[in-house]
Formats: structure tokens, sequence, C-alpha cells
């Protein structure tokens, strides 16, 4: 047993990541909608080819990975960040970095370069909001809160 409590900070990672999946999905469908693009276009070929069944199908997908990536970044890199700022950089990288490869996997040439700076500025606001709602080392450890050093009277 580790003296970090990893299934507290994974279910902080999963619901932290839940939360930055919708946030993901209305930055991006608000820059797509700015740069003139339809952003419900790529929903089509989803669920059972309506619109609708599309939607739900993309959302679904959407919150499955967004959840999957806040609990392995918890889990396997949030454990070691013992200051707020450090773990903010690292969660905008690993978020970047995830929608890059992403990107990269699905071939990313149907993007244009609108479609692509919107996707990497929702991805940067996925990383942020999972910056946020993942906690650092100190505050998942077991047992006791370690004192601080020096006499009590100072």
């Amino acid at each position: 047993m580790t003296e970090v409590d990893g299934l507290h900070l994974a279910f902080r990672g999963l619901i932290a990541g839940l939360a930055a999946g919708w946030v993901w999905v209305a930055v991006a469908c608000t820059g797509l909608l700015v740069a003139g693009s339809d952003p419900l276009a790529a929903t089509g070929s989803l669920g059972n080819g309506t619109a609708g069944s599309g939607l739900i199908s993309a959302l679904a997908i959407a919150q499955v990975s967004a959840g999957g990536i806040g609990l392995v970044f918890a889990y396997f890199f949030g454990r070691y960040f013992t200051v707020r700022g450090t773990l903010a950089v690292a969660a905008l990288a690993f978020a970047l970095l995830c929608w890059l490869a992403t990107a990269y996997v699905l071939d990313g040439s149907w993007l244009s370069l609108t479609r692509q700076a919107v996707l990497t500025v929702a991805a940067l606001a996925y990383g942020a909001m999972l910056a946020g709602g993942v906690r650092t080392r100190p505050e998942v450890l077991r047992g006791p809160r370690a004192q601080p050093l020096g006499s009590p009277s100072t």
C-alpha cells in the first residue's frame, strides 16, 4: 500500500474529466459556430445515421474519452505533483498531447486549419478544467497530516 490514496485520486480525476468533457464540447461547438462551420457535421455518420442519434453517440464518446483521460492523468501522473502550478502545466500538456494523438490516429487531414485551432483551444480548456479538479499529492495522502517543522511556539 502506498501513502497516496489512489482510489480517491482516480475518482477525483474521473469526475474532473467528465466535467471538463462538457467544457470541451461547449468550447468546440461555440468555436466552430463562430468560425462559420457546422459543429454537428461530423456526427452524422455516428449512431444509426440520423442527426439525433449521431449527436448522442458523439456526446457519449466525448464523455467516455474525457472521463478516461481524467482518470488516467490523476491516477498515474497527478500523484506526483505537490504544487498546483506544475500540476496545471502538466494537465494542459497532457490534454494537448491527447488531442494531437487523437487527431493523428484519426488521420486529421480532414481538419482544416480553423477546425484544428478551435479543437486545440477546446483541448486547452479541457486541460485547465482538469487541472482545477485534480488534487495535489498533499491533499490525498493517507493517515494524519504531517506537522510543519519548527517549534510549536512560533
